[in-house]
């Protein structure tokens, strides 16, 4: 199937340019990777989740939980000085590239929802990356008439029953879902510190957090006394600050009753390939702060485009070593301003040093688009009626209305 988008307008001195929208079967995987790396070459910095890198190690461990295709979006650039303008194309490029997955939603017995994703989204919940910051890849120039494609052919040509648009900021989700009518948003807070703001301030990082957590961390740090930080340098230092992380993460969450982000073999796999892949090329960081000969606590920050983002972590015993969460991020805080980054991003979750820590927030978004179909309908009166039962007390324990999208997981269980 192929889709050729023209823009409606030409602005005076450009060139007229046209998309070819190419959908690509998973067999061809490979090849379209390659094309992928290429596309990404030329753009230059690209967002970490439209990256070839994230994509392949993902497609490695969860492409046999999901259906997956491509779109391909090729360009056509006119040459205003050919006589012939009419009549032929200067070259074709690849100009845009999105993953798209297939997968089912159960909403109630016999009956299931058949979803699409885009993005590397649609994995198994209970060991599931969840992805944020989601993201297409598109040179800028060709960016709307690609998403305009995309957002097209996911309403028109892709079938199933749903669209859902995952870890997508506000404004990236409201672009592309901008002609879907209606849709369901959940919107959730990612907050972070500015540490441009903090180096631009000239003041320590510490001036510029609230006044109780100033004193908080004052104190803490006076009562801890010497605290060693370890930045990774080399990847066999980062896997072994990994692989404490792990041990620390694990014994954390099976001690309070919860099998830990870790029990699932897939989505350590996961971690353990991103990790040899992303850090070689500075995209992910391993840091660890320890007291004592003990470990404080194991922090892994994905590094997209300058921006840090708390991915993983595993933090002592509260019992053992107070506020580990607060010293490990605050200290790793320090380092990233010394280094240069521009963000230190919390990522979606309630943990109280995000609140502490941060001074800004960014808005996440899961966007559902339901096909008006029965089976939607039928969905929505299932919706409505179990709405209705949460508001008893003996049933609202562990319900989650049908339809509304659920809360990231696995990766939040840090």
């Amino acid at each position: 199937m192929t889709t050729t988008l023209t823009p409606p307008t030409i602005a005076e001195g450009t060139q007229p340019v046209a998309l070819r929208l190419r959908v690509v079967e998973s067999s061809q995987a490979e090849e379209t990777l390659t094309l992928w790396r290429d596309l990404e070459q030329q753009i230059g910095t690209v967002p970490l989740t439209a990256s070839e890198a994230w994509t392949r190690v993902w497609l490695k461990h969860y492409g046999d939980t999901v259906r997956y295709r491509f779109l391909i979006a090729e360009s056509s650039d006119a040459d205003r000085s050919d006589p012939h303008l009419n009549m032929g194309l200067r070259s074709k490029s690849t100009c845009g590239i999105a993953l798209v997955t297939e997968s089912e939603e159960p909403k109630a017995p016999l009956l299931k929802l058949s979803t699409r994703h885009l993005g590397t989204a649609g994995d198994p919940p209970s060991e599931g990356v969840v992805v944020e910051y989601n993201s297409l890849l598109a040179a800028s120039e060709h960016r709307p008439l690609f998403v305009r494609a995309v957002a097209t052919w996911l309403t028109t040509e892709a079938r199933g029953d749903v669209v859902c648009l995952d870890g997508f900021t506000k404004d990236d989700a409201a672009e592309i879902a901008s002609d879907w009518h209606p849709v369901e948003v959940r919107e959730r807070e990612s907050k972070y510190l500015d540490l441009d703001a903090v180096r631009a301030s000239g003041s320590d990082l510490i001036s510029s957090l609230g006044r109780s957590t100033r004193a908080n961390l004052r104190r803490k740090l006076r009562d801890y006394g010497d605290l060693q930080i370890e930045w990774a340098e080399s990847l066999s230092q980062a896997n072994e600050i990994f692989s404490d992380l792990i041990e620390l993460h694990q014994a954390r969450w099976v001690a309070a009753g919860q099998p830990g982000a870790f029990h699932s073999s897939r989505f350590t796999g996961f971690q353990k390939s991103l990790l040899q892949e992303l850090f070689p090329t500075g995209r992910c960081v391993l840091f660890r702060v320890r007291h004592q000969g003990a470990t404080v606590g194991c922090l892994l920050l994905l590094n997209d485009r300058g921006r840090l983002l708390d991915y993983l972590s595993g933090l002592a015993d509260f019992e053992q070593k107070p506020s580990p969460g607060l010293i490990s991020h605050y200290l790793c805080q320090c380092e990233a301003l010394k280094r240069g980054y521009s963000a230190y991003d919390f990522l979606v979750g309630d943990k109280r040093h995000k609140d502490n820590l941060s001074t800004q927030t960014q808005i996440l978004t899961w966007t559902r688009w339901a096909r008006p179909i029965l089976k939607n309908r039928v969905v929505e009166v299932l919706t409505k009626l179990k709405r209705t039962l949460i508001k008893s007390p003996t049933q609202a324990q562990g319900l989650q209305p049908l339809g509304v999208p659920t809360a990231p997981s696995t990766r939040e269980q840090e």
